[in-house]
């Protein structure tokens, strides 16, 4: 074989050896290294650092060495979270939560839930809305998300990753202690006028939805907040009960308490049975002009007064709170609030005195709710016809009113009609009840009743 064959050969061999496919090689392993990082402080520190600073957004200097731990507890995969990361203190049984503000779309690649991290403070900014701090870059008055060029030096991303046990929570027991944080609600349904309404895609909903959701252990409720822009907006609110886990946080102008899903996997309402109240029904007119009760609180000097025209003002679990007359911007309101009192659960009962309804046609029922300082509803009314006093052992039965809801972090003098309540299925005595059941540390609602009127025809 002469030499210009021998070259051809072994040109032939060698490309031929180079398009054999081989099993033989292995995907090389990539050891993410704990960095050489120690936390210094905590992020309950933080948010007292910015506290005690009196500013209304408090800047850590340059030099600053503060450094704290944390696991992210939220996810923008499913389009529900945009540039907010939201990070906890410890993986089980967290004691306090912070908002992270970063110019970073889908961060769950890189910062997925239950991946730990510590966040560097020398140079960022910290704000507290009504008790939801946020932690980002300052640009002029406002804190805002960190660019995403810089994110590397502020946020520093463990090889840890821990599964996160959501904590078990009431609604009763919402409170700004709280926020921020990943918890699970148990024993919930959406209110019933929600049943068959998309999860956030109805014409209505602009930027972010709400559903009212009921917690059957007490009636209470709370919004589940979701975004227009998640993959699951049109997602079909059922009508069974069930549990959720969710980031209990604030909605966007921190004026209440809301819960965000990650995604549908920690959503499961497949209990059947659910447990709306058994409201009072009557089926007649509610167009009455005679009124048979009327009360405005406006001739009372003091709380106490109410004795005297056969009204009980009563604490079931024999705290010191009960509802008190206020005056506000001269009108006489009767308010009840649990904020302050340290009474969890405080429930107070105001009730009217017997209401005759013999020989009466279509008796009808109204009255005005204000809600400031709203942190879930906690207010219901009631009806009995056999209360003599105990209120433990009378026969109530809820009525289906409106009940007003307010904002957060202010007071209100916006009342909200109750609506027309028929009566016309009830003879002899009735007393009209409304219910107050909160809790401090928890919900802490305001309420203000006014122009209780019972009209006939």
């Amino acid at each position: 074989m002469n030499s210009f064959l021998k070259l051809l050969l072994f040109i032939f061999l060698i490309l031929s050896s180079s398009c054999v496919q081989t099993d033989d090689f292995d995907i090389p392993k990539i050891d993410i290294k704990e960095p050489d990082i120690v936390a210094n402080t905590t992020i309950n520190a933080i948010k007292k650092a910015s506290d005690q600073s009196g500013d209304k957004i408090f800047t850590f200097n340059t030099d600053d060495a503060s450094i704290f731990e944390a696991f992210v507890i939220s996810s923008d995969e499913s389009g529900n979270f945009y540039k907010l990361l939201i990070v906890q203190d410890k993986p089980e049984n967290p004691t306090s939560g912070i908002e992270v503000l970063i110019d970073l779309k889908t961060y769950y690649t890189k910062f997925n839930i239950g991946r730990k991290v510590y966040i560097k403070m020398a140079g960022m900014s910290i704000i507290n809305e009504n008790g939801k701090y946020k932690i980002g870059f300052l640009d002029r008055n406002e804190v805002s998300e960190i660019p995403e060029s810089l994110i590397d030096n502020f946020i520093i991303r463990s090889s840890i990753s821990q599964e996160i046990t959501p904590k078990q929570l009431q609604f009763s027991e919402f409170s700004k202690n709280n926020l921020n944080t990943y918890i699970q609600i148990q024993n919930i349904q959406f209110q019933y006028d929600e049943i068959g309404k998309t999860i956030a895609g109805e014409p209505y909903d602009k930027y972010s939805a709400e559903r009212k959701l009921i917690q059957c252990d007490n009636q209470i409720t709370t919004t589940l907040s979701t975004s227009t822009y998640a993959k699951f907006k049109s997602y079909i609110i059922p009508e069974n009960k069930g549990f959720l886990n969710a980031v209990f946080t604030m909605d966007y102008y921190a004026e209440k308490y809301v819960l965000v899903l990650n995604d549908l996997l920690t959503f499961d309402f497949t209990e059947e049975n659910r447990c709306d109240p058994d409201f009072l029904y009557c089926d007649g007119n509610t167009d009455g002009e005679h009124i048979i009760f009327y009360e405005d609180f406006e001739n009372i000097k003091k709380t106490k007064d109410l004795d005297d025209l056969g009204w009980i003002n009563s604490n079931v679990n024999l705290g010191n709170e009960k509802y008190n007359k206020r005056t506000v911007n001269t009108n006489s309101v009767m308010r009840i609030s649990a904020y302050n009192t340290q009474e969890n659960p405080l429930e107070a009962w105001l009730i009217t005195p017997p209401i005759n309804l013999d020989n009466t046609t279509d008796a009808t029922l109204t009255f005005q709710t204000n809600a400031s300082y709203d942190n879930g509803t906690i207010l219901t009314t009631w009806i009995s016809t056999d209360f003599n006093g105990d209120i433990k052992n009378a026969s109530w039965q809820q009525l289906n009113v409106n009940v007003s809801v307010g904002p957060t972090n202010t007071f209100t003098t916006d009342f909200t009609n109750s609506g027309n309540i028929s009566l016309s299925c009830l003879t002899g005595n009735v007393n009209i009840a409304f219910k107050y059941l909160g809790s401090d540390p928890g919900i802490t609602t305001t309420y203000d009743i006014d122009n209780v009127k019972i009209l006939v025809k």
